[in-house]
């Protein structure tokens, strides 16, 4: 095997992977508009998000302890940054909405919230 298509197969799986975060990363803006348009937290809870935005901070985690002398930080790194700050967001929208509801408030058309 040649050195050159070495390096193409070894970059392969880093492609994938940025593909993966950017897929799962479009995902996470659409819902914090969603969630800041209706006001509402519905859909999942708020473990669910958390163990995702864990997996994110796991995941860039990776990234960092992978960096020595000769290695630098690998550019996937931030979107695993991205995509944990997205779904901090998300987990801060789901909590203060999730409160509103809770204790009756009101949503942003006016309309009383109902559990």
């Amino acid at each position: 095997m040649s050195l050159t298509f070495l390096n193409h197969m070894a970059s392969a799986p880093v492609l994938l992977e940025a593909l993966m975060l950017t897929c799962f990363g479009l995902a996470w803006p659409m819902a914090n508009l969603r969630m800041l348009r209706t006001g509402r937290a519905e859909g999942k809870g708020l473990g669910f998000t958390l163990i995702i935005f864990c997996g994110y901070l796991a995941g860039a985690a990776a990234k960092i302890v992978l960096v020595t002398v000769t290695t630098p930080l690998a550019p996937v790194f931030w979107l695993y940054a991205l995509n944990a700050t997205s779904v901090g967001l998300n987990l801060v929208l789901q909590w203060h909405f999730g409160r509103q509801v809770k204790s009756g408030g009101v949503g942003p058309t006016g309309a009383k919230l109902t559990a």
